[in-house]
């Protein structure tokens, strides 16, 4: 049997081999022995658990409620909560054993850099470990146990994200702690293997994570045990071959190995073979999935009788390597990006494999892919971090399929275009933190339940599929949806599950796809741009020499190096004018023949969008629970035809939720023309100066520029005031083009207009701007300009500080809504208001931070009261105006029974609120409303004001 040493220092001669076409199979089974993956897993294949096949059954169902595809944890989990709520005909399809190829054998921990991207995430951990915990006490065997994750820390810039982590998980109730330097030293000196070093901890820091440790196997098992009690029929050895559909787009049922089964939904929960159910009749369009399967490796080695370190995962972030224990067997292995990527050809290989393991047969060797080990440095990698490895020998090295996602997150719930197929898949080596969650939100959308999990940034309409077939998500462009382009786009994205996670990194992968007409003038003017749902958007404007294109920046320490370009582009939209380009906005046509698209509309908007032509109205759009579905601004351009706009990654979510609730009566089409617009926002005191210049239309027609009260409604219970609010829109003339759609509104609180122009006409506009405005010291401005300006003003960004479960009382918006009128979700923001809403949304303004030596707030950081945990932040900008760094957040307001109750808890004098950040906590001042700034403004000093 082999070592790691042997193969590490036989490097150059595998090399030679492939050049020479060697036997590669031959030289792979010289070092790998007959261990399995289940023998691995804690040798949980000796324990008595049962099979399910054909010939059990009584008789095979020809029509269920659900048809379940997958007999891994979340198609299991799905089941359960299935059963639980009570559907009652399901069938479980298993296309060979259950969980026969447990993933993640790097550790079975709940917890992963990943799951502190949001508190939204780890409230799936916490749900993840009562669960399991829950199994383990109705049978022993669920694997259940208590370990420990070390994070160890080469760097400063990682130490400090280990500390920010350690700040959120203390306020999330995880239990965890630095090393002391004695520790460390005791540690690199004593832990050995024989005679050598088990573990180079000569490091900045390593942070102790309480963690959970579940045996994927046996939990599969248990579950299967406990939901075929309840009647639910699981089949093994049997693949579903396609999906059949009927001229609705609706899937009428399944063709399996033992015969057509009719189902009223069908669920793929299939891991890395999901997404190839459709026939070959099917729209590409719709049969593409937007995940690729890609493969990662473990190496097992033999280390029995040898003590290192009992119940613990050590992971080195910045070198991405690990090291896990598993009985008598070492786990290790280490993360590359380069080391994911599976050619289209390797890809079909997955469909000969016992579940999502590869053959060992397969071509490590060939001039297609190299060994992981030797082709991507790993083994350097583990050497540098663990020398004694090299020494053990080498049991058996376990290539796994996982069926990875562009961003990094899980895909759940319906596809767009075909209601009733609905996916759980994607779990990007989470499974077994994710599936219990995400599992039970899908349960209770199959069963027409509004989830009680926050889970929308997982939903599958986060992904844009037009009929091009262009895919976008969250912040990145997935292209040209083919496997050709997912081999490429998913393996940045894979490559950093458990790198440290920076939240202003740019992906480098698939960029320049979704560009606007002024991209190339913008990039000459010094533009550095990031992405958002794909589009090529200018982050801020620089001077000196730097790159285009942001990605892979690392982690800041102090103040940035684009701080003073934002502060130049601040200045201009406070003071002067400045020209934003914000194509990357959704963009709707909403449109009638009669009056029936008002009555859609009143339906799905909260506030009053029955106003006169030209009116320009902010309104959310809730679910049945009040949460917002959409926050954005409908504009009236003819008596039946509304324009609407709303946050980029809404383009496909809001198209979907507005078209289900579509009904014959209503005579109303909805029309995407997010790529038919341009979107320029002119915005600052000299704005309308500029725009004279530009147009023959009197400019004095926009009345004002801030919102205007129509009418107010008190309801005495809750003391709130209700308003109509609208801005107004209308077409107008910018030099030789005509009907340009013009909004009196910038979306950060500043004076101005948002002008939507066609694509072929906006080379020409933007070049009238910029001429013009050369008598006005125009400048152009970015994303971050923007983000600290509607950040000082309070304004919220839908998908950051609102989201599916956030309500207008939450969040202070209440006065947009109005109840006089019936909507979706109205019922429940009555109930709300009648007792207290559960949090209220906050302005957090630091008072002792020191911009250039402390290090910066990025949102997502727990806020204190009197030293209590009280909420956390969800955005954060720099205030100019102010001077100081500005937060917002939420502050949990649990126990009180009138809003009035609330707003005295939250403004207590005497209540002290700090925020955390990186383990030190600075104190802040709490705003309800947004400050009034100080004006500096060069048109109508007496009369311009910034929205307040």
């Amino acid at each position: 049997m082999l070592s790691l040493h042997y193969l590490r220092a036989a490097n150059s001669k595998f090399m030679l081999m492939v050049k020479n076409a060697y036997s590669p199979r031959l030289c792979f089974r010289q070092f790998t022995s007959g261990l399995s993956v289940n023998e691995l897993n804690l040798s949980m294949s000796d324990l008595p658990f049962r099979s399910y096949e054909y010939e059990d059954l009584i008789e095979f169902p020809e029509k269920v409620d659900v048809l379940i595809c997958g007999g891994g944890l979340s198609g299991l989990c799905l089941a359960y909560h299935l059963s639980a709520i009570g559907k009652h005909k399901i069938l479980l399809l298993e296309r060979n054993r259950l969980s026969k190829c447990a993933t993640m054998l790097s550790s079975g921990l709940l917890l992963a850099n990943q799951t502190w991207r949001s508190h939204g995430m780890l409230d799936l951990v916490h749900f993840a470990d009562d669960f399991y915990n829950y199994l383990s006490k109705q049978q022993d065997i669920a694997g259940y146990s208590e370990w420990s994750r070390m994070l160890v820390a080469s760097t400063e810039a990682t130490t400090l994200q280990l500390k920010r982590i350690l700040s959120i998980a203390k306020a999330s109730n995880f239990n965890g702690r630095f090393l002391s330097p004695e520790e460390l030293k005791k540690l690199d000196k004593e832990c050995q293997i024989g005679e050598t070093k088990a573990i180079n901890i000569e490091s900045e820091a390593a942070l102790l994570l309480d963690d959970v440790r579940v045996n994927q196997y046996a939990s599969a098992h248990v579950l299967a045990s406990m939901i075929n009690r309840t009647g639910v029929d699981i089949v093994e050895n049997c693949a579903v071959r396609f999906v059949k559909m009927d001229n609705q787009c609706r899937v009428v049922g399944a063709e399996t190995d033992y015969g057509f089964v009719e189902c009223d939904a069908f669920v793929d929960a299939a891991g890395a073979f999901s997404g190839g159910f459709f026939g070959h009749d099917v729209d590409p369009a719709i049969k593409q999935f937007p995940l690729h399967p890609l493969f990662y490796n473990s190496v097992v080695l033999e280390a029995e009788g040898i003590y290192t370190f009992p119940s613990t995962v050590v992971h080195d972030v910045d070198l991405n390597v690990y090291v896990s224990h598993s009985g008598r067997y070492l786990i290790c292995g280490g993360f590359d990006k380069h080391a994911f990527k599976l050619d289209n050809e390797d890809s079909l290989l997955l469909y000969g494999a016992e579940g999502s393991q590869l053959p060992e047969q397969w071509d490590f060797f060939g001039l297609r892919l190299c060994f992981f080990f030797t082709a991507v440095h790993v083994l350097e990698k583990l050497a540098k971090r663990f020398p004694a490895l090299l020494n053990l020998p080498v049991a058996r090295q376990f290539v796994i399929g996982e069926a990875f996602t562009p961003d990094g997150l899980p895909v759940v719930g319906a596809l767009p275009s075909v209601p009733n197929y609905y996916c759980l898949t994607g779990m990007n080596g989470l499974v077994t933190t994710m599936a219990p969650g995400l599992s039970k939100v899908l349960a209770q959308r199959i069963c027409g339940i509004e989830p009680e999990l926050d889970v929308d940034k997982f939903d599958v309409g986060r992904f844009i599929l037009g009929r091009q077939r262009l895919l976008v998500c969250n912040g990145m462009i997935i292209g040209y949806f083919n496997n050709v382009f997912l081999f490429h786009s998913r393996t940045s994205h894979a490559g950093s599950v458990f790198s440290n996670f920076n939240p202003l990194y740019e992906w480098s992968s698939v960029r320049r796809l979704r560009l606007s007409p002024l991209h190339e003038e913008l990039k000459e003017a010094g533009g550095v741009f990031g992405e958002v749902m794909g589009f090529e958007q200018v982050l801020y404007f620089s001077k000196g020499d730097v790159p285009w294109m942001k990605c892979g920046e690392s982690f800041p320490l102090g103040k940035p190096e684009w701080f003073d370009h934002v502060a130049v582009e601040y200045r201009a939209c406070r003071e002067k004018v400045a020209i934003m380009e914000m194509s990357y906005l959704s963009k709707f046509e909403v449109k009638g023949q009669d009056y029936g698209v008002i009555y859609f509309l009143q339906k799905m908007c909260s506030a009053n969008v029955d106003q006169p032509i030209g009116s320009a109205i902010f309104t959310g759009i809730q679910n049945y629970k009040g949460g917002y579905v959409a926050d954005c601004t409908l504009n009236r351009f003819g008596q039946y035809e509304f324009f609407m706009t709303a946050a980029p990654d809404q383009q496909t979510r809001l198209r979907i939720w507005m078209q289900r609730h579509l009904t014959a009566e209503d005579q109303t089409s909805i029309h995407d023309v997010t790529s038919k617009y341009t979107t320029l926002c002119i915005l600052g005191p000299a704005s309308r100066m500029l725009m004279q210049e530009l147009t023959d239309e009197p400019l004095s027609s926009f009345a004002s520029f801030s919102c205007r009260v129509r009418r107010s409604v008190i309801y005495s219970n809750a003391q709130i005031t209700l308003m109509d609010l609208f801005l107004l829109f209308q077409k107008i003339n910018i030099g030789c083009v005509s009907g340009i759609r013009a909004v009196s509104v910038t979306h950060c609180g500043e004076l101005g207009w948002t002008l939507h122009c066609p694509n072929e006409f906006a080379q020409y506009i933007f070049e009238q701007l910029r001429t013009c405005g050369q008598s006005y010291d125009v400048q152009l401005a970015g994303n971050y300009a923007f983000n600290s300006l509607r950040i000082e003003k309070f304004y919220v960004r839908w998908g950051v500080d609102i989201d599916w479960m956030t309500t207008p009382n939450e969040c202070g918006r209440s006065f947009r809504v109005d109840f006089n009128k019936d909507f979706i979700g109205k019922d429940a923001l009555l109930e709300e208001m009648q007792m207290c809403p559960r949090r209220l949304f906050v302005q957090l303004l630091f008072l002792g931070h020191d911009m250039r030596r402390d290090p910066w707030p990025f949102g997502n950081e727990p806020i204190y009261r009197n030293g209590d945990f009280c909420g956390f932040t969800t955005s954060t900008a720099y205030a100019f105006t102010i001077g100081c760094q500005v937060s917002l957040g939420y502050i949990n307001i649990n126990g009180m029974r009138t809003a009035d109750e609330a707003a005295d808890y939250v403004l207590d004098k005497y209540a002290v609120y700090e925020i955390e950040i990186a383990g030190k906590r600075y104190q802040v001042q709490l705003n309800l409303h947004s400050p009034d700034l100080p004006m500096v403004s060069s048109e109508h000093p007496f009369h311009y004001r910034p929205t307040q």
